[in-house]
């Protein structure tokens, strides 16, 4: 019998961008990470051998960047947990423009609009 230990209730899906990371203690630090592991709604994972320890408050610039133009999305999340490569990082705030441009990553990365839309309605509900 398989175990299934896969705790994560929202899609994730492969994303790779920069990102910079503030910690919001008195300590105020930046980290660059220049790639960006995967995204869900929640929360993304990104790569870095400089980390914050898990339970630090941060704010983070998520910067997209086409053929002719760039996107910045502004979020406020905490350190979830760390690894060898990098950390994971859960969103607990974000304007509406970036709340919009996540979804619609997500929706273009997923194939299933629909799948986003009820993972959506299910956090709402929680809440």
């Amino acid at each position: 019998m398989v175990e299934n230990t896969e705790r994560r209730k929202y899609i994730r899906v492969p994303f790779k961008t920069a990102v910079c990371l503030w910690s919001l203690k008195q300590d105020a630090k930046e980290i660059r990470c220049d790639q960006t592991r995967d995204i869900s709604l929640k929360g993304l994972y990104c790569y870095n051998n400089t980390k914050f320890s898990a339970g630090t408050p941060c704010e983070l610039e998520l910067h997209l960047t086409g053929t002719s133009s760039k996107l910045v999305l502004f979020f406020k999340g905490r350190v979830v947990r760390t690894d060898e490569k990098g950390m994971g990082i859960r969103f607990e705030e974000m304007d509406l423009d970036s709340f919009f441009l996540l979804k619609n990553i997500l929706n273009y990365n997923t194939g299933d609009p629909e799948q986003i839309d009820r993972e959506l309605a299910g956090y709402i509900h929680k809440e």
